[in-house]
């Protein structure tokens, strides 16, 4: 057997075991969630309860590609502006005695899901006694502005795709503001290539309510909004 065949012979036994490792040790993938109740999972009565992310991961474990799944970075809470400030500070969480460093996990993410606005709109929102257009068209400029930095500044630390989950509307007062910061939203993810999930499917629908004086809905919405994310995944 001469050197040229020993050669090529070699490359293929090296490649066959390289493609037998990737098939049955995948689960590489790094997934975070970001931002404010809804990537919590906040249920209609106001408790943690399973997310959209929650049943993501589930999904990525069943498909024994799941690495390490983290949202240590939402709260019920978190404002654009606050996980903006996290990001510039490298804020770092303990948890059962592994430090998270945000920006290395942002580096490290192969699959990130945002939801974040919401409580930004309702703060701006609640300084007005009364709402003109005019008005309601300054508060969401004011709340994109602040998305698109924090969106810009993630960016420096992860490049590929977003999964930026909308917001829908509820029969309240903030209605025609999620309407119009969804539009914006969806916009950027479109200029940036990023994933905008659509949760409009959710508005005003009470099958997916348990409370209906709460924003917040039930388990069955969040398994409805991770299977957009899913079927996103899947068609990527």
């Amino acid at each position: 057997m001469n050197k040229k065949i020993k050669i090529i012979i070699l490359i293929l036994l090296t490649s066959s075991i390289y493609f037998i490792y990737q098939e049955t040790n995948n689960n590489n993938i790094t997934y975070v969630s970001l931002g404010d109740s809804l990537s919590l999972g906040e249920n209609s009565y106001g408790a943690i309860s399973y997310g959209y992310s929650d049943y993501f991961k589930d999904y990525l474990q069943d498909k024994n590609i799941l690495s390490i799944y983290n949202k240590t970075y939402t709260s019920k809470t978190k404002t654009i502006t606050e996980l903006y400030n996290d990001i510039l500070v490298d804020e770092t969480i303990t948890i059962d005695s592994d430090n998270y460093n945000l920006r290395r996990l942002l580096s490290d993410a192969d699959i990130i899901s945002l939801s974040i606005g919401l409580n930004d709109l309702i703060l701006e929102t609640n300084t007005e006694e009364y709402l003109s257009i005019y008005k309601e068209n300054k508060i969401v400029e004011s709340v994109y502005d602040k998305y698109e930095k924090l969106i810009s500044e993630i960016k420096k630390y992860y490049n590929k795709k977003i999964y930026v989950i909308g917001y829908y509307e509820n029969n309240s007062k903030y209605d025609k503001l999620i309407s119009k910061i969804n539009n914006k939203y969806k916009q950027l993810c479109k200029r940036n290539n990023d994933i905008f999930i659509d949760t409009s499917f959710i508005s005003n629908n009470s099958k997916y309510f348990d409370n209906p004086k709460s924003y917040y809905p039930n388990n069955f919405a969040y398994q409805k909004i991770s299977k957009k994310m899913i079927d996103a995944y899947e068609k990527k």
